[in-house]
């Protein structure tokens, strides 16, 4: 076992490099104090609450020295790293043997070598009081003295992760780009045979191959007359109208829905590509949503083409929408911002003319004008919106991230979410 001290100013030190060997390391609970009142003829106490303090690391550990003099050298370097007024990062390093079991006599020595460490999951930030050590004897010569240090924790008390930086993006699949303007994922009727619904210039850098996509979607509208049965024909023109390469997608019943798609080479001759829905009704209707046309050889779900006037909207909303974004907070006890201080960094990208930003049922409202691009940092004590103070605009919430709970995200405006400087703490 041993122990990692890290200084405030980033640098890193082991109590194996002065020769110490940690033998135990006692973790107690966060203690409690209340504040309660009592009150003439009034049984027992009214009770305010009450809060964790701080926690007690206890460890031990032993070093030895060929002489006196070497001992008061490494007694005086322990105390110079050990009593440092101004605290410091404690880490255990937990000791597994690379050998679980062997037989007595197997080996010989070198037990210590065997062993290999690897850090806690959490750290403390402590101050020691008075490290001690004391004279155990003489043991081959060499002077064995025991180490003993208490440590009290500094600001939270509790065991903290590491601090991290989580960026909240949603996990949206490839949309590709739709070529085919006007298009919608709303039904649409139809009641012509081979009815043409895209006609495209075709752009030589596309590449090799289009594909198409449409959605039948005939099951759905028992009430009309729908009879027969359709698919999407995808062709491939050159500058006289003159088809150059055709392909027609699976055909979908007049009873089903079902996904019609098609992929059509095309070469340097190609100027127009022409995308319709092939239907052999001789009466009734044919119903379809979803069309699309893109480079490749495998549609993507549906998206409306750059161009069209709802392709912003529906992009943001897909994006960054911060609805059902969930911070994994994997703490034992409530993160609270006003006491660890991580922040909140949220970037619109959208405009609006007011934010309401929520974490579960905790709610941060801010009432003013926001704009596409606009960076609001909330840390609990600061609101900023584009580096200019808020604060009178806020309600001045606070978050506290729970162990028992979601801590989901929900914001009225889409936009990226970051958290900087999240820790897990521990009791």
């Amino acid at each position: 076992m041993d122990l990692l001290i890290e200084k405030l100013n980033g640098s890193r030190y082991y109590l194996s490099q002065y020769k110490v060997l940690i033998t135990d390391f006692e973790e107690s609970a966060p203690s409690v104090t209340r504040n309660s009142k009592q009150l003439d003829q009034r049984n027992g106490n009214i009770d305010f609450g009450g809060w964790h303090t701080d926690k007690t690391i206890n460890i031990t550990g032993y070093y030895r020295a060929d002489d006196i003099d070497e001992e008061e050298t490494l007694r005086e370097r322990l105390y110079a790293l050990l009593s440092d007024p101004e605290g410091y990062y404690i880490t255990q390093l937990k000791t597994t043997p690379s050998v679980a079991m062997e037989r007595p006599g197997e080996t010989s020595g070198g037990y210590y070598d065997k062993l290999s460490n690897y850090p806690s999951h959490k750290r403390f930030l402590v101050y020691t009081e008075a490290p001690e050590m004391e004279l155990v004897g003489n043991v081959n010569g060499t002077l064995l003295y025991k180490l003993t240090a208490e440590f009290k924790t500094m600001k939270l008390p509790y065991g903290e992760s590491v601090p991290r930086d989580l960026d909240f993006k949603p996990n949206v699949p490839y949309y590709g780009e739709n070529l085919v303007l006007g298009t919608s994922n709303k039904v649409v009727q139809a009641n012509s045979w081979n009815m043409q619904v895209a006609d495209i210039k075709y752009d030589k850098s596309l590449g090799d191959n289009l594909c198409a996509s449409v959605m039948i979607n005939n099951a759905d509208h028992a009430n009309y007359l729908v009879q027969g049965s359709a698919s999407i024909v995808l062709n491939a023109l050159d500058q006289s109208g003159n088809v150059l390469a055709t392909a027609s997608g699976n055909t979908v019943s007049y009873n089903a829905n079902g996904l019609s798609q098609c992929s059509v080479s095309i070469d340097d001759n190609t100027t127009d590509v022409q995308a319709y829905i092939w239907t052999n009704n001789m009466k009734g209707n044919t119903f379809y949503s979803c069309l699309k046309v893109e480079r490749g050889t495998t549609p993507t779900l549906w998206s409306p083409a750059p161009s069209d006037p709802g392709y912003n909207e529906w992009y943001f909303d897909t994006y960054y929408s911060t609805d059902n974004l969930f911070i994994p907070y994997s703490g034992t006890v409530p993160c609270n911002q006003l006491e660890q201080g991580f922040f909140i960094e949220m970037t619109a990208k959208y405009a609006s003319s007011s934010m309401s930003f929520k974490i579960d049922d905790t709610e941060l409202t801010y009432n003013g004008a926001v704009a596409s691009g606009d960076v609001f940092m909330f840390n609990g004590f600061s609101y900023t919106q584009n580096g200019l103070s808020i604060v009178s605009k806020t309600n001045k919430a606070y978050f506290i991230l729970q162990p028992d709970k979601p801590n989901r995200i929900t914001c009225n405006v889409p936009g990226t979410v970051r958290i900087i400087g999240l820790q897990n703490l521990y009791a």
